[in-house]
């Protein structure tokens, strides 16, 4: 019966450390998104994530962030997306965690035609444990977002809207 109970309680110290909360800042250069030339200026992307670890190696997430996708004249669109993230790290032992991903989801869109678009992205980054219940995050990502309509302003439909991002952020475990 010892033994039952010594399972248990490994087991809720390891549901205990089960669930994350990110947080991450960084900045977004999105490519052309209008035909013409007319490029993006950089922009500050800000998100926060709630997941959970499925495996010692393997986290899936929800990420919730925003973005500008176009800044110039006449268009000033942003994007809020929430997307749905599998992460698998490399190494899962010592300080330093390489890791890459995957990610699908929706975005909502702000001054375009259509109100919404799929979104998707693909990272790759480094954690660094700063305590056993913080970790510092460094990553890299390609953001996509597909079928983005300007045509009631610059006469432009069906576009794909790509960005390189690089975040910095914390990953809080409880």
């Amino acid at each position: 019966m010892k033994t039952l109970s010594t399972i248990a309680a490994l087991s809720l110290a390891a549901a205990a450390q089960a669930y994350t909360l990110d947080v991450q800042v960084g900045t977004s250069k999105p490519s052309t998104p209008l035909s013409g030339g007319a490029s993006a200026d950089n922009s500050s992307v800000i998100g926060i994530g709630f997941g959970t670890y499925l495996t010692e190696n393997s986290h899936l997430g929800l990420n919730l962030s925003t973005r500008n996708i176009v800044t110039t004249d006449p268009v000033d669109a942003t994007a809020r997306t929430a997307i749905i993230e599998y992460t698998y790290e490399l190494n899962s032992a010592g300080g330093i965690k390489p890791f890459i991903g995957a990610g699908i989801g929706y975005g909502w869109l702000k001054n375009t035609y259509k109100a919404t678009a799929l979104a998707s992205d693909v990272f790759a980054g480094l954690r660094f444990a700063v305590t056993d219940s913080v970790d510092v995050t460094l990553t890299a990502r390609a953001h996509q977002l597909y079928n983005v309509d300007f045509s009631q302003v610059v006469g432009e439909n069906n576009r794909q809207v790509n960005s390189f991002e690089a975040l910095a952020g914390l990953r809080f475990k409880f």
